[in-house]
């Protein structure tokens, strides 16, 4: 019987187990259709009025002041996250909101923190659905924050314009993304060999969607977990530089 990692690293995925799709389907938020999982003003300043205060994750050591109710995740999500900012070169706020209109995670170039280069929202019935499941809920949960994160650098470094040209969808902006988390858990995975990075492609495959005539396709399943695994050879096999990592993310995502 193959293993989960056996699995992936074989490209020959399935799904293991179900859910909603984060980004997945078409949502509103002020009356607003929002496409993708990166929000402009005026949907992101509804939702951050929504959300906990915002915590800046500059170290890991600081307080989280948004709890997940278990301050043993919440100590190791704050060094995550903080991993992700060095690893990124950038310094996002991170709070949870109240998505009880459809589970979901976002981020938004609206700056709420001094120093900030944007902020993640994270949906909190997106994190009780994670933190559901039976094995290794805290790294699913640091997969859909990663992809996230990756959305923080593209609106820093303009990758989303450069990425999405004319496209109809918002596809190759979310699985460029993928490709960032995915280079994330293999630099994570350099410093910490028993650190299971198949699961984010697991996690975005579970994420994927068929919806290939919307503008709010994100990327089959297999597409996300692949873009994940183009990323993970980039950051772990080939041990490449931020910079480069991303123009090959950029020409990966073109070709699709």
């Amino acid at each position: 019987m193959l293993t989960r990692r056996e699995t992936i690293l074989g490209g020959a995925l399935t799904i293991l187990w179900c859910g909603h799709a984060t980004c997945a389907h078409a949502q509103t938020i002020g009356g607003r259709e929002v496409k993708g999982c990166m929000l402009a003003e005026p949907s992101a300043d509804i939702l951050l009025n929504r959300s906990a205060p915002p915590w800046l994750s500059m170290s890991g050591a600081e307080e989280m002041f948004p709890k997940s109710g278990d301050p043993q995740f919440d100590f190791a999500l704050a060094h995550s996250l903080s991993a992700m900012s060095e690893t990124f070169q950038i310094l996002p706020g991170f709070c949870y909101f109240d998505d009880s209109d459809g589970m979901n995670a976002y981020a938004t170039n609206r700056v709420r923190l001094n120093r900030g280069d944007g902020t993640v929202l994270f949906g909190k019935g997106l994190l009780r659905r994670l933190m559901s499941q039976k094995e290794n809920p805290d790294v699913s949960v640091a997969a859909v924050c990663a992809h996230e994160f990756g959305h923080i650098m593209q609106y820093k470094r303009g990758l989303d314009k450069v990425v999405r040209g004319d496209s109809p969808t918002v596809k190759r902006v979310e699985l460029q993304a993928d490709y960032f988390a995915g280079y994330f858990a293999g630099v994570r995975k350099i410093s910490r060999p028993q650190y299971p990075a198949a699961v984010y492609a697991l996690t975005q495959h579970n994420f994927g969607d068929n919806m290939v005539n919307s503008p709010q396709h994100h990327g089959t399943p297999q597409e996300r977990a692949d873009a994940i695994i183009q990323g993970f050879e980039a950051g772990f096999r080939q041990r490449k530089p931020l910079d480069e990592a991303i123009n090959i993310s950029v020409n990966y995502v073109r070709r699709l």
